[in-house]
């Protein structure tokens, strides 16, 4: 397996309502020595991040269709919208093709997202464009 990025421990959310997607990056990015939270609705992650001293995160990756009223799109907005959390990168993921939607135009030009990536996406290419976002960032 490649190096890790080395000293570099990102602090990462991930909100998918698929168990296999949550359980695979929750081990493939604590093995590269992240901090990894999960959640399987978007609802539950937000209740998370806004209870009384929630916790930062560097990077927030999320699926963008999920049950239970509030999108991946949602949450990124929220997210974004908190300016103790501005630095926080948000990555999209969705196995639907939205990019003609209007509401995620109007979430890039807003950058709301950092990175938007289409279902079934390899994980090879996920880390490595984390590690390439936050080691030539300084996050």
């Amino acid at each position: 397996m490649s190096s890790t990025t080395s000293d570099v421990k990102i602090r990462i959310l991930v909100v998918d309502d698929e168990p296999d997607i949550l359980l695979g990056l929750n081990a493939l990015l604590e093995q590269r020595g992240h901090y990894v939270k999960t959640f399987h609705k978007a609802a539950s992650a937000l209740e998370h991040l806004t209870s009384a001293g929630g916790p930062q995160y560097d990077l927030l990756i999320t699926d963008y269709r999920m049950p239970g009223g509030i999108s991946g799109l949602d949450l990124a907005k929220r997210v974004k919208k908190d300016t103790s959390r501005r630095r926080t990168k948000v990555f999209l993921i969705t196995a639907f093709d939205i990019s003609a939607s209007p509401e995620f135009a109007e979430a890039l030009e807003a950058e709301v997202l950092d990175e938007f990536l289409q279902k079934p996406s390899q994980m090879n290419k996920l880390i490595a464009i984390i590690e390439k976002s936050f080691l030539h960032n300084n996050h």
